[in-house]
Parts: C-alpha cells; structure tokens; sequence
C-alpha cells in the first residue's frame, strides 16, 4: 500500500526526466533505508535515469546531484555534513531531498525540500513536498501477533526517564522494520518512521513527539490526514 499518490512527489521528480541523475545516500537506522528504497521506487516510476554515488570518491559526471531524504538538516552530525559539502565540492547542481531542518543552513543548494511546515521557518527557500517513505509501496504482510507495543527511540528522545524499547537498535533494513511494525495491532512511537511503516501495512499507530519539531510538525502537515493518532506522552495513548 502508498501512503500518498505518485502526484504527491511530481514536483520533485517530474523536473528530472531526461537527466543524468547522481544520488547519495545517507547513513542512517531503518527508517532511512525506507526513504531510500522508496526513492528508487519513484525514481523508476517518473524514468529517471539514475546511479548511485559516494561523493568521496566516485567520480560524478551527471547534470544533478541527489541529496538524500530523511534526517534533519542543520544538525551536528559531521558524516551528514562532510556528504553534502563533498557534493557541493563537485560544482554540480545539488537538490536535497525533502528533509526537515534544525536550524539554517545557508549552503547554494539548487533546490531544497522541506518534508514538514514548521521547518519552513529555518529554510524559508524550501519547497514543501511529503517524506519520500509516504510514497513507498508497503507490501502485504502477516497477521499481528501481538495487541500493542510501546517503543521509544534510544537518542534524541523527549522523554529520557523512560525506559526504552528500540527496534532501530536490532533492526538494519527496510524488510527488517516492516517485518518488526507487522507483529503489532497498534504501536505507540517517537520514531517517525515506525510510525509511517504501520500506516503503511494498515496498522494502527500512535505518534509521539521527539525533542525537537520534527514529529508534531509531521504529524500535523501529513499524517494526521493518514490516520494517524498522536499523545503527548505514550500514557496518555488511547
């Protein structure tokens, strides 16, 4: 299942078509390897012709550059930055894929989307467009064993005196995660992409917010719409 139309994303894609396209990937926890399979998956379906680079090291002969999706802009992770100032050293024109934003970070970027509202206001420039993971194609999956599960992210969490169940923590991959959110009729989350992935395979899902804007703005911009349910702390889930 897809959580939004292919329309949704033709405003990042569509401009693409007949282009020789470079894509970076980025290091991140399963939800992340679920941005970057539905980034091919769209990729495909809007006959974009693509490759894979490592900007380190690869040499890069195309017309764009494809920052990755998903993460937060802005931040202090020096992997994250040193990716995007190594593409930016090439003099191609970099798009960055929707992402949401810390703070400013004022790089000559192409083009720049913003995956949420409230990051709007550190990347005025930004243009609005869904996090690639609501344009995966969710496959079926097996019957629930399980009622409810309550899982709360390790680092970066707005709440630190509880304990935590992470499935990041075990989880490597896309089929991973999706195989972790099936065993479950309803999950209460910080970790955003959980929650998409249990909206996904028609779960029941309630989200909770992390420490910074990142998911209330999700939550309020797109899922929401979606079916998905929020609480401010994971007792207070319905």
């Amino acid at each position: 299942m897809r959580l939004l139309s292919q329309e949704h994303f033709s405003v990042i894609f569509e401009p693409l078509r007949g282009k020789r396209v470079s894509l970076i990937d980025g290091r991140g926890n399963a939800g992340d390897e679920i941005i970057h399979a539905a980034t091919r998956q769209l990729l495909r379906e809007f006959e974009v012709e693509w490759r894979t680079v490592n900007p380190f090291w690869d040499p890069i002969d195309t017309e764009v550059i494809l920052i990755y999706g998903g993460g937060s802009m802005g931040g202090p992770w020096p992997h994250a930055n040193a990716l995007r100032i190594a593409a930016l050293n090439t003099g191609i024109p970099c798009v960055v894929l929707p992402q949401s934003f810390i703070k400013p970070e004022e790089m000559p970027y192409k083009k720049v989307f913003v995956r949420e509202r409230a990051s709007l206001s550190y990347c005025p420039t930004g243009i609005l467009a869904p996090d690639l993971a609501l344009g995966y194609e969710f496959p079926e999956v097996q019957p629930a064993e399980h009622e409810r599960g309550v899982f709360l992210r390790m680092w970066h969490s707005a709440f630190p005196a509880l304990p935590k169940v992470d499935p990041c923590v075990h989880c490597h991959t896309a089929g991973q995660y999706i195989h972790f959110a099936a065993k479950y009729n309803h999950i209460i989350t910080d970790r955003l992409h959980l929650a998409i992935t249990m909206l996904g395979i028609g779960r029941r899902v309630t989200l909770l917010p992390s420490d910074y804007h990142k998911n209330r703005s999700m939550w309020e911009t797109w899922l929401k719409k979606l079916g998905c349910e929020w609480a401010n702390r994971p007792e207070h889930a319905a």
